[in-house]
């Protein structure tokens, strides 16, 4: 009886030890189009295991997920929304999440004040847009500047957050085209009042309510406020002076640098899946048009409208790094890079923001013939 008791404990010690086995992987992400691989691959999961036997096994719709390889779990994915700006990387910083969706912008932020996180990943790029009310007769750029300058009064533009990536290439083109800007309320003497919105949920019905008389921000907001007939895109950033931003980085991956220390393994397997959906994307628009719609609850006619206004990419190209230090270089002369990042370049940028050590074992795993 006595041998029985003993082995009954060691029994349930083994169980235990197996069950400490399994790791769990904190997921944040921000919820907009910008980041459809994330529910691509979630949703795509029979696909992803035919591909390369991972796969994501749905316990609790948009929240937790197991990470499968064949038939074994080899990770829990929980998936936390958060807000965007500064939100994903404060929050990342904070230990409620491990792995991040969001924009490379304020991931740089965060690292250059020494929180302890890289870009573990490209993710997105472009997908900015200038948005003006539906009867502004505005239908260009250049019709923009012109109507600023003859404008006797501060033309209010609305943004989401102080990071937003929007925003940062809005004000430098404002500044190209000799034009001036504040957030002081008080100031009427410039040409731009720039106006917190506090939210991307907030600049649609500011404009429709005449708070602001347009915006700056990323899809699929500028796309939902012209399906709902209240706005109309008039410009797409990335085609703004000074002629820097073709192409730039949006949204990235980024990661504790603790977890690729403790959960490498897990990371890689899961960067995997997102290489996949960001491939499945890349061939077909509308796997990312149907997917987004499903999850995030906007319609099949504004994905429509947003999806091809965005790049997706998971490859770190020389092109993507060289867009990337277009970023580190405008962020110091607007002074937000004030210590780890400050004046640095290239070799010396790769160092500290980026590691992309499990990305690039991941792809090397999958054989791909296509890496986009």
């Amino acid at each position: 009886m006595k041998k029985l008791f003993c082995l009954g404990i060691i029994l349930i010690m083994l169980i235990s030890c197996g069950e400490r086995e399994i790791q769990v992987l904190k997921v944040g992400f921000v919820g907009h189009d910008h980041q459809t691989a994330l529910y691509v691959a979630c949703l795509e999961h029979e696909r992803t295991k035919e591909d390369c036997n991972v796969y994501l096994k749905e316990a609790e719709a948009k929240k937790h997920y197991e990470l499968m390889k064949g038939d074994k779990k080899i990770a829990d994915v929980e998936l936390y929304l958060c807000g965007g700006g500064s939100k994903m990387p404060t929050l990342m910083s904070q230990g409620h999440f491990e792995v991040g969706f969001g924009g490379v912008a304020a991931v740089a932020f965060f690292t250059d004040k020494g929180s302890p996180m890289k870009i573990i990943a490209p993710l997105h790029t472009k997908g900015d847009m200038l948005v003006l009310q539906p009867d502004n007769p505005v239908k260009s750029w250049e019709e923009f500047v012109v109507w600023a300058k003859k404008k006797k009064t501060p033309i209010r533009i609305g943004f989401k957050n102080p990071v937003a990536i929007a925003k940062l290439i809005f004000e430098r083109a404002l500044v190209e085209e000799g034009l001036t800007y504040t957030s002081d309320k008080s100031d009427r003497t410039k040409d731009i009042f720039m106006v917190h919105m506090k939210g991307e949920k907030n600049l649609v019905p500011g404009l429709q309510n005449n708070i602001i008389d347009g915006y700056v921000s990323n899809n699929p907001w500028c796309a939902i406020a012209e399906t709902k007939g209240v706005g109309k895109c008039v410009a797409d950033l990335n085609e703004l002076p000074p002629g820097i931003w073709k192409d730039h980085p949006c949204c990235c991956i980024g990661a504790t640098d603790q977890a690729m220390i403790e959960k490498k393994e897990v990371i890689k397997e899961f960067l995997k899946l997102i290489i996949l959906a960001t491939n499945y994307m890349n061939e077909d628009p509308e796997v990312a048009i149907e997917d987004a719609s499903k999850w995030i609850g906007t319609s099949i006619e504004v994905e429509e409208k947003s999806i091809p206004t965005s790049g997706y990419i998971t490859n770190p190209t020389d092109y993507w790094k060289k867009t990337m230090q277009v970023w580190i270089d405008e962020m110091n002369g607007l002074d937000k890079l004030n210590d780890k990042l400050k004046d640095k370049k290239d070799e010396e940028v790769e160092d500290i923001l980026y590691d992309f050590s499990a990305l690039k074992k991941a792809a090397e795993e999958l054989k791909l013939e296509k890496w986009y």
